[in-house]
C-alpha cells in the first residue's frame, strides 16, 4: 500500500492498491486507477488518475459510465421505424420475396424521411416492379387489420430517436404516451 499523509479509515484503505489512489470529496471516498504519461516539455512524467468508481463499506461500486466521442453524432428517427417494421405482417412480406426489405424502407423513406433504416441509403424506386403506393396502403390495411392500430395511430412514435454516436447508440427517452402505445402492441424499443 502506498504510503499517504491523508488517514483514511480501515475500510477505505483496503481497496487502496497499487496503481490506485483515493480521494475524498465530501462524506464519500473514490477510487481512481493512477499512471502517469510523458509531456513534452515536463521534467518529471505527469499523473493521470481514471475514475473507477465509489468506495462504500460494502466495497467498491464501480461506474457504469462510458466515454463517448462527441463528434460524428446522427439522430434519426427510430419508434415509428421500428414499430412498423415490427408489425408488418407476413402476409404481406410473403408476395414480395426476398425483396420485401428494400420495399418497406422505401415505403418508410417516405412515411418518415430521417428513418434510421435509411442510414445505409435507400435502393431507387425503378430498380423494383411494384405499385408503391398500393403496397404502402395494403401494408397499412394489413397492419390494422392484425393489429387494431393504424399507421396515424403510431405517429407519436416518430419522436422517439436513435442517436448514434461513433460506435455507440442510445434510445431517447420515452413520453407516457409512446410508453403506453409500445407496451399496448407488445413492442420493444430496444437498438
Amino acid at each position: 500500500m502506498p504510503t499517504t499523509e491523508k488517514i483514511y479509515p480501515e475500510w477505505v484503505q483496503t481497496y487502496r492498491t497499487r496503481g490506485t489512489t483515493v480521494k475524498k470529496k465530501g462524506d464519500a471516498y473514490y477510487l481512481y486507477k493512477r499512471t502517469s504519461r510523458r509531456v513534452p516539455g515536463k521534467r518529471y512524467p505527469q499523473p493521470v488518475d481514471t475514475y473507477v468508481g465509489i468506495i462504500t463499506p460494502e466495497g467498491v461500486v464501480a461506474s457504469n459510465k462510458k466515454k463517448v466521442e462527441l463528434t460524428e453524432i446522427e439522430v434519426w428517427e427510430f419508434g415509428f421505424s421500428k414499430a412498423i417494421w415490427d408489425l408488418c405482417p407476413e402476409g404481406w412480406k410473403k408476395p414480395l420475396g426476398d425483396e420485401w426489405e428494400d420495399i418497406l424502407k422505401i415505403i418508410l423513406s417516405e412515411w418518415s424521411p430521417q428513418s434510421y433504416l435509411c442510414r445505409g441509403g435507400v435502393k431507387k424506386r425503378e430498380g423494383f416492379r411494384c405499385q408503391f403506393n398500393a403496397q404502402a396502403s395494403s401494408l397499412s390495411r394489413r397492419i390494422f387489420k392484425e393489429n387494431g392500430t393504424g399507421i396515424k395511430d403510431l405517429e407519436p412514435l416518430k419522436g422517439v430517436y436513435l442517436v448514434v454516436m461513433g460506435k455507440e447508440k442510445a434510445v431517447s427517452k420515452l413520453w407516457p404516451e409512446q410508453q403506453i402505445l409500445v407496451d399496448s402492441l407488445g413492442l420493444s424499443m430496444e437498438v
